[in-house]
């Protein structure tokens, strides 16, 4: 039983409380993204329904095309042409909405796969400390606004894999809304 204890006073509560403050702003993210990953599982069952229901009225509209059809080979009603022409014309309509919208969707799927990605990358980012060095990194960056102009602290670059495999220290600064990368910015 002592053995928890004596592990808690090995470490200084500096670095215990940094950890608390880190674990605290993942835990946050995390819950941001999984409210909008079940918003986007709603959505894609909104979407699965309105396909399913798609997918239902153009059956429909088939079997009366092939009816249509039907009936003109044995002679009847010649004025039917533009009964079949007009629902060609919804089943095309319908058919551009449905690959436009699925394109919007796909679009937006890539974005956001694109965005936790790059969250993952970040929060690989934010702190590695150094043995020796127990220094408050700042997570969530204050940006200060006056009426005539506006200040943030710029972000470094991103490390290179051979400076975060030497072990040196790298510090990285996030927002509170994680900015994607430049070519996501032009999907918008």
């Amino acid at each position: 039983m002592q053995q928890p204890s004596q592990r808690q006073m090995q470490i200084p509560p500096q670095m215990e409380t940094d950890i608390e403050l880190q674990l605290k702003a993942s835990r946050d993210v995390a819950m941001a993204m999984a409210a909008k990953a079940k918003l986007l599982l709603r959505e894609l069952k909104t979407v699965k329904a309105d396909l399913a229901f798609a997918k239902e009225r153009c059956a429909q509209l088939e079997e009366e095309n092939k009816i249509l059809r039907e009936n003109r080979e044995r002679g009847d009603n010649p004025e039917d042409d533009d009964l079949i022409r007009l629902q060609l014309e919804t089943l095309l309509a319908e058919k551009a909405r449905l690959a436009h919208e699925n394109s919007v969707y796909a679009r937006e799927n890539r974005f956001l796969r694109e965005v936790v990605e790059y969250h993952q990358l970040t929060m690989q980012d934010v702190v590695y400390l150094d043995e020796g060095t127990e220094e408050v990194t700042e997570v969530y960056p204050i940006k200060v606004v006056s009426n005539s102009h506006t200040v943030s602290t710029p972000s470094p670059p991103l490390p290179t894999e051979s400076s975060v495999d030497s072990g040196l220290r790298v510090t990285r600064e996030i927002s509170a809304r994680p900015v994607p990368p430049p070519g996501l910015l032009e999907l918008s």
